[in-house]
């Protein structure tokens, strides 16, 4: 009974020596890991502390590769931490920078730069055939200014709606520019004589006009239109313009020979019923050609129909405000 309560005593005495043996060699690594972090931290802090301290230029307005010649004389880096319009900034410029111009850091500093992408570029909204509150608060939305509202009279659109606008609709400019209005007074009085849109009308009409009030017709042939042969593809001055007695009103007409193989469409589409008028555009695709057959502003509910030539297979698209409204596939 001796023998077997020594051994037990020897086994419980060799388990705890163990247990010490652990516990001590853990101890060991923990010191050995906290000296060679404090080690690392301190040869780290060392190293950043003897690199010089160098001035930070200023990089506003300097291109991005100005800019990083000047942080690599001064051994810093660079990195874009953004970009944001900025009028009075060129594209392609640093906007602004951190650390700021003249601050005091060490070398291998990173610079964080913003770059500008120059002043915000937005659409001119079409206001042909709207009220004036409408037009000025579709301008006012789109990030531009009402410049001036000036007065014409119109054979197109009643009184009290936008006949014109300055610039044209859907041209690209800065925001913040000027929109020019032009507002109908309605049907001008008999002393004033408006050129009427003889635009994808018969020649005829024009001719008739062009006599009844003593104006020159100068007539030139385009034999590559796009529209019927006898067709008016063109006109200047265009509709709505003022024109005195024994002045020239300029028409192009359409010359086009028909092919063998050459088909024509009727397109008939009715605008829809509303209080505003709305810009529409009728393009023709045939293979890789794109030809655009009417892009005019219409009143609300008014009729549009146009023979439409076209050879071989084509496709025929019709956008109201720059929406796609109707596609035919013509063959």
């Amino acid at each position: 009974m001796s023998n077997e309560q020594n051994f037990d005593d020897f086994l419980k005495k060799t388990n705890k020596n163990h247990r010490t043996k652990w516990i001590v060699a853990g101890l060991i690594v923990v010191f050995f890991l906290a000296l060679i972090f404090i080690s690392a931290d301190w040869v780290l802090g060392a190293l950043v502390h003897t690199r010089k301290e160098v001035t930070v230029p200023d990089l506003t307005k300097k291109s991005v590769t100005q800019a990083l010649g000047l942080l690599a004389s001064n051994n810093l880096a660079l990195k874009q931490a953004g970009v944001e319009f900025a009028k009075e900034v060129a594209p392609g410029s640093v906007l602004r920078q951190l650390p700021s111009a003249g601050s005091t850091v060490r070398e291998g500093r990173v610079i964080r730069v913003w770059i500008s992408q120059g002043d915000e570029m937005v659409f001119v909204p079409n206001t042909v055939g709207t009220d004036l509150r409408s037009a000025q608060l579709a301008v006012r939305q789109a990030g531009l200014l009402v410049d001036k509202v000036d007065n014409a009279y119109s054979l197109t659109y009643e009184k009290g709606l936008i006949v014109a606008q300055t610039p044209k609709a859907d041209s690209m400019v800065q925001k913040g520019d000027k929109v020019s209005l032009v507002l109908s007074n309605g049907a001008p009085p008999a002393s004033v004589i408006l050129v009427p849109n003889f635009k994808s009308k018969k020649l005829s009409e024009a001719t008739l006009w062009a006599s009844a009030q003593n104006i020159n017709l100068i007539i030139k042939e385009d034999s590559k239109s796009v529209f019927p042969n006898g067709t008016v593809a063109a006109q200047n001055p265009s509709a709505d313009n003022q024109i005195a007695p024994g002045a020239n009103l300029e028409v192009t007409v359409s010359r086009r020979q028909a092919g063998d193989d050459e088909k024509s469409y009727h397109l008939h589409y009715e605008m829809p019923q509303g209080k505003n008028a709305s810009r529409v555009r009728v393009v023709l695709e045939q293979g890789d050609v794109e030809n655009e057959i009417l892009n005019e502003t219409r009143q609300p509910g008014s009729k549009i129909d146009l023979e439409v030539p076209f050879a071989d297979r084509a496709t025929l698209r019709v956008f109201v405000d720059g929406v796609l409204v109707r596609e035919r596939e013509l063959q």
